[in-house]
């Protein structure tokens, strides 16, 4: 098989009609579009009953609800066996979607800071790379697996400081200022925090790329596919 039809091959195992509609995969639905409910909230500042800062309290709460789909929907695919392959594909995408829109939101309320830009700017970098990897590899049938504890350690460090510099970021602006010492040094020091933990998740991610490549166990049994025992839903 060439690399196009062993690309399809790969696919089709994690695109399953009858995997659309499990629950834990319509909780990772759901996840999307309360990202999208969590930016409308944050990018748009308003205030109830004279507080300044509703705005941050709903969408955090909104961010909270996200992240505990993310808890709900492994436990109930394990408890009830409902663990798919499509899940093993939308899971980890609606969780970086979630990471996205939290470095969006703290540059929206740190833009004067120039290292979270380059936080994000990092992160959609590492995260376009690895979507490239992932194609390579499954147009040579082979794939990452599941999460690995650096990916796993990286994403925790990411959600924990950000989601702190998302919530506190105001308060902390309100009691030292926006260019004092204080808040720079803070500000810095957590974003750089973060710089390290995603460097490092980004290159053991390229060695295990390199080794994949070279000596991964096949995806799929091609042989099956070629006699027929794949068959399309």
């Amino acid at each position: 098989m060439n690399k196009k039809e062993t690309f399809i091959a790969v696919v089709k195992k994690y695109f399953r009609k009858d995997e659309v509609f499990l629950i834990p995969n319509v909780l990772c639905y759901l996840r999307v579009i309360l990202i999208i409910i969590f930016l409308c909230l944050y990018l748009n500042p308003f205030s109830i009953a004279g507080n300044v800062l509703a705005h941050i309290y709903l969408a955090a709460a909104v961010m909270v609800l996200a992240a505990y789909t993310d808890f709900l929907d492994g436990l109930i695919a394990r408890k009830f066996n409902q663990v798919s392959q499509l899940g093993k594909i939308i899971d980890p995408i609606a969780d970086k979607l979630l990471q996205l829109s939290v470095a969006i939101g703290i540059c929206y309320q740190l833009y004067s800071f120039p290292i979270v830009f380059v936080m994000l700017s990092f992160f959609i970098f590492k995260e376009f790379v690895l979507f490239i990897q992932n194609i390579i590899l499954a147009q040579h049938n082979k794939s990452f697996g599941s999460a690995h504890w650096y990916g796993k350690v990286s994403t925790f460090i990411f959600y924990v400081i950000l989601c702190v510099l998302l919530v506190a970021s105001p308060f902390i602006i309100q009691a030292y200022g926006m260019d004092s010492p204080t808040t720079n040094i803070i500000i810095n020091s957590l974003c750089g925090f973060v710089l390290i933990a995603l460097f490092f998740s980004f290159i053991m991610y390229n060695i295990l790329f390199a080794k994949i490549l070279r000596h991964g166990p096949d995806e799929v049994d091609l042989s099956e596919v070629k006699n027929g025992g794949e068959k399309d839903d």
